[in-house]
């Protein structure tokens, strides 16, 4: 009977890195409470509360993490574009900023996660 029971039961393939962050940010972009996104997506919830929490960490790490900023002098280049800025985020995501954008936008630009 274990036998059976232990076929009956099949276990969802380890899942990557990639795929667990994808899983949180469509959690909390779904507005669910943890057990109904978990049923609707058949994670277990005790899973995807561990997800959450290593992706909060990974967060907090990132966030304590200081940027490498290089300051770039442009003087005597042709005016191409009204983007005084372009940040290029290691999730692809391209961040154009005008002479005139205020510092707290461009902070929340840059700290927007994408799925």
């Amino acid at each position: 009977m274990n036998d059976a029971l232990a076929c009956s039961k099949q276990r969802r393939p380890r899942s990557t890195p990639d795929e667990r962050a994808h899983w949180v940010c469509q959690y909390e972009q779904s507005g669910l409470l943890q057990g109904e996104f978990a049923a609707r997506h058949r994670l277990g919830l005790s899973t995807l509360r561990k997800w959450i929490t290593q992706d909060r960490a990974q967060a907090l790490a990132d966030a304590k993490a200081k940027p490498v900023w290089q300051e770039l002098k442009l003087d005597g280049l042709p005016r191409t574009s009204g983007w005084a800025a372009e940040v290029v985020r290691p999730d692809g995501w391209v961040v154009r900023v005008s002479h005139d954008a205020p510092a707290s936008l461009v902070a929340e630009l840059l700290q927007v996660r994408s799925c």
